[in-house]
């Protein structure tokens, strides 16, 4: 199925470039694995929120550890 084009002022707003595998960070890394655990129940909102704060502790126990 073919894609539908932007219209109007979508179609002038810039589009942003994929994110180079080479710019992801570890708490992106964490997050990604994070989501795995999410609850089906929760908004993108609550579950990206969730995602962050589950890698913001592992960076942090991470940091103890090293």
């Amino acid at each position: 199925m073919a894609r539908k084009k932007d219209e109007g002022i979508e179609a002038l707003k810039p589009k942003q470039d994929p994110i180079s595998i080479q710019e992801i960070t570890m708490m992106d890394w964490y997050a990604a694995f994070a989501l795995l655990g999410g609850s089906p129940m929760s908004t993108p909102e609550e579950t990206a929120k969730a995602a962050f704060d589950q890698a913001d502790a592992c960076l942090k126990e991470r940091a103890k550890r090293i």
